[in-house]
């Protein structure tokens, strides 16, 4: 493969991981006299999702922490990467798109069925800004949510989380310089159509037949491509779950120690197909102009890219990286009786509050989707005031002006609570409802569900809107997604569970 020389790269990027964490010695403690290997790896703890948050509403939140929703209105294309879609015949991404505040007219692009998924998308992305060569930006998100039969060491050492990246060819902060890719049917695991659980194979095996053998040969000849020294790599990326392996292919080619990247496997765990473009963007958060990263997956084969930075990383904006950020915010641990409720591996009798009919109207979804997917508000054209949801005519009571209203995303604007309920009469799974009004800067209001808190909030305290799970209709296996309020952490120094 000839080097990349095009000027296209990355121009953004985000990521998220949830706040609620599952602590390993819990999962010893509950499953250790199944598998005293266990043992091994009771150090830490692993990321998971809140019980209303999958695939969909991390890789919302990833791209949301990449770009404004101003900025996203103008995406031309884009592709996102996960092992566990809810949907097997629906656009997942099109969900995506529609809660970033897409435009309709946008190439769109699920992609799945190995753990290389997110580098391959990735590519796609990369090249279709290239090929593109326009001002539109491309996005592509990796997001995974991951799941072990209980008492296996997947369910140890995986975690949940989501990377977003932005491709384009204005103030570019990393380009690719070269990519190679191998394609070999090699089973270190799967997963069969409807099942549940990833079957794995032999550790040792995986490592010696696998790892050490079919991916130094994608490195080194992608290095080549690049016309780039092993000696020159300042950053590894290669995510993997078998301890050394990362290390030991860095010595195969040639790469110094030192380059390997923290994989927080001690924080969150491995996040399957988003767990390369996270450290990533780790990376590229704390790198200087100039430097050479190498970043690799492994599955059926293997992808690599070697990466340069530019002088215009230098002016970003620092945040804090996964470590920091992860290790910064307020964890909440999780009993595990109620993490197997969440991820629906324990069949709990929640009584005859649940057993309601939630069935969804597509029709009704489909014409309500802006406010529903979008939250879009109007904006009146004489006064200015903000509602939610649009009507014919103004409330401002000093206007009522008729005629139709501007839009104006509430998705990204603060908010404060104006009232709030804690419910115990209905469904939830996880109880207690919390729901009320909030008022946002433009002045508009809503009810709305609250979320991500187990304390009720205080009245006036700040909200930021999440994109989460309304609920899922286990009769016709259909999720339902809304915006919810979630307690601004940030502001309010954390949350308790």
């Amino acid at each position: 493969m000839a080097k990349l020389d095009s000027m296209t790269g990355i121009t953004a990027f985000g990521f998220y991981v949830p706040s609620l964490r599952l602590q390993r010695k819990t999962l010893l403690g509950e499953f250790g006299w199944i598998n005293p290997g266990l043992a091994g790896y009771r150090q830490g703890a692993r990321a998971v999702c809140d019980f209303d948050e999958d695939v969909v509403t991390l890789a919302v939140e990833a791209i949301l922490q990449s770009r404004s929703y101003t900025a996203l209105a103008d995406i031309s294309a884009l592709f996102m990467a996960s092992n566990n879609f809810p949907f097997v015949d629906r656009l997942n991404t099109s969900i995506v798109a529609a809660a970033c505040g897409m435009p309709n007219m946008l190439e769109a692009v699920d992609v799945a069925n190995t753990q290389r998924a997110g580098l391959s998308a990735f590519r796609m992305a990369r090249e279709f800004s290239s090929n593109n060569a326009s001002s539109q930006e491309v996005i592509c998100v990796a997001s995974d949510r991951r799941r072990g039969r209980p008492g296996s060491t997947v369910e140890m050492t995986s975690g949940d989380a989501a990377a977003a990246f932005a491709f384009g060819n204005e103030n570019v902060l990393a380009r690719i310089l070269a990519h190679r890719a191998s394609t070999v049917d090699f089973v270190d695991h799967y997963r069969s159509a409807g099942a549940s659980y990833d079957y794995g194979w032999e550790e040792r095996w995986i490592r010696d037949a696998g790892y050490l053998k079919i991916a130094p040969p994608v490195l080194l000849a992608t290095l080549e491509d690049a016309g780039v020294s092993p000696e020159d790599i300042d950053h590894f990326i290669f995510p993997s779950t078998i301890r050394g392996v990362t290390a030991q292919l860095a010595a195969a080619a040639g790469i110094a120690k030192e380059a390997v990247r923290d994989d927080f496997q001690d924080i969150m765990g491995e996040s399957g197909v988003a767990h390369p473009l996270l450290m990533l963007a780790d990376t590229l958060n704390s790198a200087g102009a100039g430097e050479k990263i190498l970043l690799a997956g492994f599955g059926q084969g293997c992808e690599a890219f070697v990466l340069e930075t530019t002088p215009e990383i230098a002016t970003m904006p620092r945040r804090e990286g996964v470590r920091a950020k992860v290790q910064s915010d307020e964890q909440i641990d999780l009993p595990t009786i109620r993490y197997l409720s969440f991820n629906g591996q324990l069949d709990v009798d929640f009584g005859p509050r649940a057993e309601a009919d939630r069935k969804t109207s597509l029709s009704a979804a489909y014409r309500h989707a802006p406010d529903l997917a979008r939250l879009v508000a109007g904006k009146c054209t004489v006064c200015g005031t903000v509602q939610f949801p649009k009507a014919a005519i103004c409330v401002n009571p000093n206007c009522r002006h008729e005629r139709e209203q501007d839009d104006h995303s509430l998705a990204q604007e603060a908010a404060s609570i104006r009232t709030i309920t804690t419910d115990w009469l209905g469904f939830s799974l996880n109880p207690p409802n919390r729901y009320g009004m909030v008022e946002f800067e433009s002045g508009a209001r809503m009810i709305v569900n609250f979320t991500s808190t187990a304390d009720e909030p205080a009245i006036s305290s700040t909200i930021k809107m999440a994109y989460r799970i309304q609920e899922f209709d286990p009769m016709r296996n259909y999720h339902r997604y809304c915006w919810k309020a979630k307690p601004d952490h940030d502001e309010a120094g954390g949350e308790e569970k």
